[in-house]
């Protein structure tokens, strides 16, 4: 409402008369419409403070973990679709780093963290990841494997599976296709066609028997560094959609359309989430989001935040998104990005609040490094819950 207005002369009086007033007594003066008025155009940080809660969730390689007893044998370096990506630790590293985090993100508030490495041969497979799920699942901790569709490894990231992409590969060697890297030069092979009905099949009973096998929250999906898939059937199923979009989100909805639904059904208190890996700044024709309708209302998105949230008219610019479910990724705190001793609690502070108006429901950095011994980390993880929970806090009250 503009400021000229006469609810404003309403709340003008009412201050006038009852200055040393209760705000009870106060609102009697005013009456309801002044209240509206107040509600409207209060405190900046009250009405932060009353936002919904988001919730954090972490973000990690399995083989760049540090909350181990081997921190330094870890990789620094970004994962590649087509560069191997090992795990140089002993098996039984996996179990005790993962356990540590599930106790630390019990004790502080944190929702859960994404494994991506989840499945592998090398560290147990099988029984250490059903071990893992069921200690989190019975402290209340979700875990949610990372997935790749058409590139890193499928449901199994490493090992001879059935649900290993690089088995799935060599059984069916004619189902590998190519995909070009959106907005690069870059071709990438070997990629599953999305377009593909035996591929989507294949999708489906690895979350199958991913449900039935492990006590997970959820599943983190993505297609694969910014592919779009060159085949003639995947271009005209893009076209069939019936509307725009970045081509690599236009093939997740060609491949994960009826694989969320039945993520959904099987499991409906599942957090199942479509990876982006980009800001709102980089979605084609934001804020119409068209690529949001074909997936029932449970599914989430994640959205990478560390360069969106930087822009000077963050967030005002990016209001006006869609109603979803918004899982926000920040690039921040990992041996991969260089930044291990960042106290990045004034980022948080400035961030967070900016998420909340947003409507974004989970939030969080990556959760590879350690905080045991690490005030720094300490720090980050805590200020995460903190801002998550109260838009509204200040600086200046941040207790770490």
């Amino acid at each position: 409402m503009p400021r000229g207005s006469s609810q404003s002369g309403v709340v003008a009086a009412a201050l006038q008369k009852g200055d040393d007033m209760e705000r009870r007594d106060f609102l009697k003066v005013a009456g309801a419409a002044a209240s509206s008025f107040l509600a409207a155009q209060g405190n900046a940080a009250d009405a932060k403070a009353e936002t919904p809660p988001m919730k954090v969730l972490l973000w990690c390689w399995d083989a760049r973990m540090t909350w181990d007893d081997e921190p330094d044998k870890i990789s620094n370096r970004m994962a590649a679709a087509e560069k191997p990506f090992p795990y140089m630790k002993r098996p039984e590293s996996y179990t005790v780093g993962f356990r540590r985090l599930v106790d630390y993100c019990a004790k502080n508030g944190i929702y859960g963290f994404i494994v991506w490495g989840f499945l592998r041969d090398c560290h147990g497979g099988v029984s250490a990841a059903q071990d893992l799920c069921k200690y989190a699942a019975d402290k209340g901790v979700a875990v949610l494997p990372g997935v790749g569709l058409c590139s890193y490894g499928g449901y199994y990231f490493e090992g001879e599976h059935a649900f290993n992409l690089g088995t799935y590969f060599k059984k069916h060697p004619e189902r590998i296709s190519t995909a070009n890297e959106s907005g690069g030069s870059r071709a990438v092979t070997p990629v599953l066609d999305p377009s593909l009905k035996a591929n989507q099949d294949w999708w489906r009973d690895g979350l199958e028997w991913m449900l039935e096998t492990f006590q997970v929250g959820g599943v983190d999906y993505e297609m694969g560094d910014y592919i779009v898939n060159a085949s003639p059937e995947s271009a005209a199923a893009r076209a069939a959609l019936g509307f725009d979009a970045d081509g690599n989100i236009m093939d997740i909805v060609v491949g994960t359309r009826d694989l969320m639904a039945q993520g959904v059904k099987i499991k409906p208190d599942g957090l199942f989430i479509n990876s982006t890996y980009r800001g709102y700044h980089q979605i084609k024709d934001f804020p119409k989001m068209d690529y949001l309708k074909p997936f029932p209302k449970q599914v989430a998105w994640e959205y990478t935040l560390a360069n969106m949230v930087r822009r000077k008219e963050f967030p005002q610019e990016f209001m006006g998104a869609p109603d979803h479910r918004k899982y926000g990724y920040l690039h921040w705190i990992s041996a991969a990005t260089g930044d291990t001793d960042r106290d990045c609690v004034a980022d948080v502070a400035r961030v967070f609040p900016g998420l909340h108006e947003l409507g974004f429901e989970f939030v969080g950095t990556y959760g590879e490094l350690s905080a045991v011994n690490n005030p720094a980390m300490v720090r980050n993880y805590r200020a995460q819950v903190a801002w998550a929970k109260n838009a509204g806090l200040a600086l200046s009250s941040f207790v770490s």
